[in-house]
């Protein structure tokens, strides 16, 4: 569940609520599961809409909706012909609108709906209005890429976060996406579960006979995983198209060699656009301009998502900068590509430290640690 400071109803009465017939209202239809009576006890929290940009030639209703669907399903339920419900018509209402979600499925749907109807400029001007990196505004609008069905569930709890479902947005097949929905309902895993159910499935379709873990045996796995965590060095990330450390390591000692210099080496090794500006990010990064570097790295993870160093580097910018749930967020994604680097790992691990996570801090030192035992004399790519 997102974590906000104040509750809904008190940051939306302090907005001007406006009357809007519900005919002029765009909106996602609940799922079959939907029963209004179940949601009863559920404070009516008013409706957050968008005024659409003005589109002669598109039918397009003049308003669509953005958040709190539950209390305007049930207005609906009700029969009623209007709701007070908030506008987003300018900039001036943003922040506060967006403080009162608390649904991630509703968050990507906010965010999208700001950058369609241009009350932002781009994803880089969102994340600095709302506090957010770069890459946690594309990890949070890549949740739209999930099947109707499966968003219009979403909608109906606000208990499942977007780290959760990161795992089922990485896959390309709905029927598998669909299982995986289905595998996080019923067991209520966590993000880390999510990703280890997501990985024991991969390797059990590549090898003929084998079946799907078991939620209990899967659970129990995390639980080992996290008081003594398991080597697991050599070991494939799911997916294709991950680039692991291995590749960006001769690419660091162009930095690490030719200093001021090396945008001429890197050309004269016909480096292509993608590494120089993974090259570019972290120059930038060794210089001190950690904003910078931050940047030019989530613009290239927008475009290459698999890009496992680029998200290892955007973890230890925010780090430097203070920004410990960003940090985290970003190394997380790190090691779901590559989960068996040290590098990332302690990186990891430093910043639980920060957060008084001692724990977890621990686990994940003990890991690198382990796998670096494992793999002596490979050296240390990332400094």
């Amino acid at each position: 569940m997102m974590d906000k400071k104040r509750d809904s109803g008190d940051i939306l009465e302090h907005m001007l609520l406006e009357e809007v017939k519900t005919d002029d209202i765009d909106y996602i239809e609940p799922p079959e599961e939907w029963n209004p009576e179940s949601h009863q006890k559920e404070p009516f929290v008013p409706p957050v809409l968008i005024r659409e940009k003005e589109a002669p030639e598109a039918e397009v209703k003049e308003f669509t909706l953005l958040a709190h669907h539950r209390s305007f399903w049930r207005i609906q339920a009700r029969g009623q012909y209007t709701v007070r419900a908030i506008v987003i018509r300018s900039g001036v209402h943003i922040s506060l609108a967006h403080e009162s979600v608390r649904n991630c499925m509703e968050e990507a749907m906010l965010f999208d709906a700001l950058l369609r109807n241009e009350l932002c400029e781009n994803r880089s001007r969102l994340s600095e209005m709302l506090g957010y990196s770069r890459a946690r505004i594309t990890q949070i609008l890549n949740l739209l890429k999930l099947p109707e069905e499966m968003r219009r569930k979403l909608l109906l709890t606000d208990e499942i976060s977007e780290f959760q479902l990161r795992p089922i947005v990485r896959v390309s097949s709905v029927k598998d996406q669909k299982e995986m929905f289905e595998h996080l309902v019923r067991g209520k895993l966590t993000g880390r579960q999510m990703a280890l159910f997501a990985d024991g499935k991969e390797n059990g379709e590549k090898e003929e006979g084998s079946v799907l873990p078991d939620l209990e045996d899967l659970m129990s796995e995390e639980e080992d995983r996290m008081q003594e965590p398991v080597e697991r060095a050599g070991r494939e990330p799911p997916g294709r198209g991950v680039v692991r450390h291995s590749h960006v390591r001769p690419l660091l000692r162009i930095i690490t060699l030719w200093r001021g210099n090396w945008r001429e080496e890197a050309a004269r090794n016909r480096l292509d656009s993608v590494d120089m500006a993974f090259l570019d990010g972290v120059a930038k990064l060794r210089n001190g301009l950690y904003r910078e570097a931050t940047r030019i790295l989530e613009d290239l993870v927008e475009d290459h998502p698999d890009y496992a160093p680029a998200w290892f580097f955007i973890g230890k910018c925010e780090n430097l900068t203070g920004d410990l749930e960003a940090a985290e967020s970003a190394l997380r994604t790190a090691l779901e590509l590559v989960p068996d680097e040290p590098d990332y790992l302690v990186e990891l691990a430093i910043v639980l430290e920060k957060m008084k996570r001692d724990t977890e801090a621990a686990a994940f030192y003990r890991k690198a640690s382990s796998l670096r035992r494992s793999s002596f004399g490979e050296g240390d790519f990332a400094r």
